[in-house]
């Protein structure tokens, strides 16, 4: 009898097995197609953790299991950046047509612009756990990490102008959030520099500033300009179809961004100006301004914050109202696009933050908490699907592909 059952269940899970394998098999034929068709877009699963590890660090509670899951979520968001660009790395030895592939969509290539904002995460998660306080090892790797994340924006917001005269065949019917990808890492890692930049010794420090003021002035026009775009195909044309329709919360990332990159700016600019009071000629120039200059900085990055939260607030409204209206009508399948709404609500969430810690008011402190509680959802239910998807394969499917 035992035996009988024995063979029963063997023969359930052998079954199970084999209908799971033949899943993943309709999908990925052999396991190097993996990495052959990886996209960039997964980047965005590592900026989802990322900045739901910060966030999670920023709760302004001493709960000893709470910033025990956040660093968790830290450590996993390390795991998977080294994932993810091993495989990127891999993809031209496995697939040396990617290139050519991606010439004949370029709208794929937008999504290299997660890279540096996953690697922003990283820099801004060593200060939120405090390895920058305890090391100098970790101090330095995090700033080696950042200047990479900087040539890589940088390299990658100069290919919006070229892609959009020479190889975008589309209208202004085909523009959506995405195009934002790449000028929003500018803003992304201005912010990494300002929570690095009080930590490095002076003319280091100065430096760090100097560039994140330079990378924010130049993704600040950008992102105006992009979405100004973009309100004028959402006048004209209508909301975005229903297989990118989730691209709508994409601008209430960059938008954000540029509010958490002026007020953190804003904060450590003191720090890095008083610092320099000592440093040669250019040191006593400082101090004789900085008595103006950096409460000048400071009142700045509170009310650009302020200004950009309230439009924040629009562009979270009309993105859920755009999807509620898509979903009426059209079922919105898991893919990997989903991950598009963590970054910008966890963005949300960190301006929420700066504000509150430096008006104190309980406001933004409620709302930053129900912020982190809807991301916590929010990366919950991704990463429970993208699992399956995985496990199954059907994640790695035309779906993924799909512009």
């Amino acid at each position: 009898m035992d035996t009988e059952q024995g063979k029963e269940s063997h023969s359930s899970s052998s079954s199970i097995w084999s209908r799971a394998t033949d899943s993943w098999l309709l999908h990925i034929h052999q396991p190097l197609d993996i990495v052959r068709w990886f996209m960039p877009s997964w980047f965005t699963v590592s900026m989802g953790t990322g900045i739901l590890a910060t966030c999670i660090g920023r709760i302004p509670y001493d709960i000893s299991a709470v910033r025990t899951i956040g660093a968790i979520l830290f450590f996993a968001n390390i795991g998977l950046m080294v994932i993810f660009s091993l495989l990127l790395m891999a993809q031209p030895c496995v697939n040396p047509s990617i290139s050519t592939y991606m010439r004949v969509h370029p709208r794929r290539m937008l999504h290299y612009g997660a890279v540096p904002m996953a690697l922003g995460t990283v820099v801004a998660g060593i200060g939120t756990y405090g390895f920058y306080d305890t090391s100098s090892v970790a101090l330095y790797v995090g700033w080696a990490i950042w200047w990479v994340s900087v040539a890589l924006a940088s390299v990658t917001s100069m290919l919006v102008v070229y892609i959009a005269v020479s190889r975008q065949t589309g209208g202004v019917e085909s523009v959506t959030g995405a195009w934002l990808l790449l000028v929003a890492p500018l803003a992304v890692c201005a912010t990494a520099g300002a929570s690095i930049a009080a930590y490095l010794p002076a003319s280091q420090a100065f430096v760090t500033l100097f560039v994140g003021y330079a990378l924010l002035g130049a993704g600040a026009p950008l992102t105006c300009c992009i979405v100004v775009l973009y309100v004028h195909r959402l006048a004209v044309y209508k909301m975005p179809p229903h297989n990118s329709i989730l691209t709508s919360f994409i601008p209430l990332g960059p938008v954000g961004q540029i509010g958490v990159g002026a007020i953190s700016l804003g904060r450590v600019a003191p720090l890095v100006l008083a610092q320099m009071g000592g440093v040669g000629e250019q040191g006593k120039l400082l101090t004789d301004l900085g008595g103006s200059l950096d409460a000048f900085m400071l009142n700045a990055g509170i009310l650009v914050a302020l200004l950009v939260w309230g439009s924040c607030v629009f562009w979270a409204a009309h993105a859920i109202f755009s999807v509620a209206y898509q979903r009426r009508t059209n079922k919105i399948p898991f893919n990997i696009s989903w991950w598009a709404l963590t970054f910008p609500v966890g963005v949300f969430a960190t301006l929420t933050a700066e504000i509150a810690d430096l008006l104190d008011l309980w406001f933004f402190q409620v709302c930053f908490l129900a912020l982190v509680a809807l991301l916590s959802l929010l990366w919950l239910f991704n990463i429970a699907r993208t699992l399956v998807g995985v496990w199954t394969g059907s994640i790695f499917g035309i779906s993924e592909l799909q512009d």
